[in-house]
């Protein structure tokens, strides 16, 4: 049995995240090409937004929509208590917000905006995830691009013609990016729905108790890696100072391609087989899927990586940053970084397949805690290239503990 890698019905997905990926490249471009320290306040600060995102989910949207796809729920009711957890979270997070401010000398003048793009940035995150559950991918992808390339594109042409964006402007069009695609999302949303009853409007605190602790390991797993994924960002701001993050992000922003290529063309369209294979104790099926997983990991990686190293110094040098082509092995230690990460997505897989939660919880986390122990002894002596060497470790050995009880736990599929 031969499977497709990419159809027809990618196609849309892959235009609209093409036009992301390609609306968020030029905008690093411009922006570092201006003013590298500023490039990399702004860095911290969307950061920092990211990062918030994911505490105020708590991932409890793996237990919701979860509970949306069983027979004879009642989604309205769901999503009701979902978002009113959300809500308590909003307001207990003001303080958090306030706080963060004063500790990276954030400017006071842009917090409220800040605090107004966090909270849109989460909701859009939800509808996205609902809008999959309720079998609307093209929408939901409508709502990625709508505020994830829809406002960096306004942000670029004005970056191109006056050579400067303050950070309270692209926060200013990061707001209007996300107001679009929430207004977008609940006219899809209310579109040819059941009646809304007010009886689905009650507050269910059991409900909400449970879903908390059956996300616990998602909660904990995701932000574990995410700090193995930002943290260097902040440590890098306080050993070397914004400067240096401006080179370290531009650096990470354009690794990340490759990140969201493997991610779009190989993982999101070959994962949901795999874990269908193990659950259906189908053999066969399992070990074409899972040979092709590596087999186009390794193809794509090799494809994009050597564009992108062909093509990242004749950027340097054309926007007039030549003074950083010697520094490109940072850049080739964030492209390994991201190979190892997206082959870990194999091995998490399969674990997710067999619910040892906890399992994935631990691999990351230990990573996690390596990635923070060596960034601190690293970057002071090493600079960035500590950072990216961090990175590098931390991700490979999530992939090396993932693979390991994967290994375990197909001891009999793969004999």
């Amino acid at each position: 049995m031969k499977l497709k890698v990419l159809d027809t019905s990618k196609l849309n997905l892959l235009i609209l995240r093409g036009l992301s990926v390609l609306a968020k490249f030029l905008f690093t471009t411009l922006f570092f090409k201006f003013s590298v320290s500023d490039f990399g306040e702004y860095s911290l600060v969307a950061t920092t937004i990211l990062l918030l995102v994911f505490v105020l989910g708590m991932d409890f949207y793996s237990y919701a929509n979860r509970e949306i796809l069983e027979a004879g729920s009642n989604p309205q009711k769901i999503i009701f208590n979902q978002f009113s957890l959300y809500l308590i979270l909003y307001i207990l997070l003001f303080p958090l917000v306030y706080l963060i401010f004063k500790l990276e000398g954030f400017n006071p003048a842009y917090r409220y905006l800040f605090y107004l793009v966090l909270i849109s940035e989460h909701l859009n995150f939800e509808f996205y995830r609902l809008l999959f559950v309720f079998k609307k991918p093209l929408a939901a992808n409508i709502n990625l691009f709508l505020r994830n390339a829809f406002w960096v594109i306004f942000a670029t042409v004005y970056l191109y013609k006056y050579h400067q964006i303050s950070i309270y402007m692209i926060l200013l069009m990061w707001l209007g990016g996300n107001i679009a695609a929430l207004i977008f999302s609940l006219a899809i949303s209310f579109s040819k729905r059941k009646k809304i009853s007010r009886t689905n409007f009650k507050f269910d605190k059991s409900w909400i108790l449970k879903g908390l602790y059956v996300s616990m390991p998602y909660i904990l797993g995701s932000l574990a890696y995410k700090t193995i994924e930002f943290s260097d960002r902040y440590l890098i701001d306080y050993f070397l100072g914004k400067q240096a993050v401006g080179v370290y992000a531009f650096f990470s922003n354009m690794a990340n391609v490759l990140n969201i290529i493997l991610f779009t063309v190989v993982v999101s369209v070959l994962y949901p087989d795999l874990v269908e294979s193990i659950l259906s104790k189908n053999k066969a099926r399992f070990i074409i899927i899972y040979r092709q997983f590596k087999k186009e990991i390794m193809f794509y990686a090799l494809g994009v990586g050597i564009l992108l190293l062909v093509f990242l110094p004749l950027i340097l040098i054309y926007i007039g940053k030549s003074e950083y082509v010697h520094q490109i092995y940072i850049f080739v230690l964030l492209l390994l970084a991201n190979i190892a990460l997206n082959l870990s997505f194999l091995y998490h897989f399969v674990i997710y397949a067999y619910k040892k939660d906890w399992k994935i919880f631990k691999a990351t986390a230990w990573a996690a805690l390596m990635n923070i122990i060596l960034n601190w002894f690293l970057i002071p002596y090493w600079g960035i290239g500590g950072a990216a060497f961090s990175t590098l470790v931390s991700f490979g050995l999530v992939m090396l503990i993932k693979y390991g009880d994967a290994k375990k736990l197909l001891k009999n599929q793969l004999t």
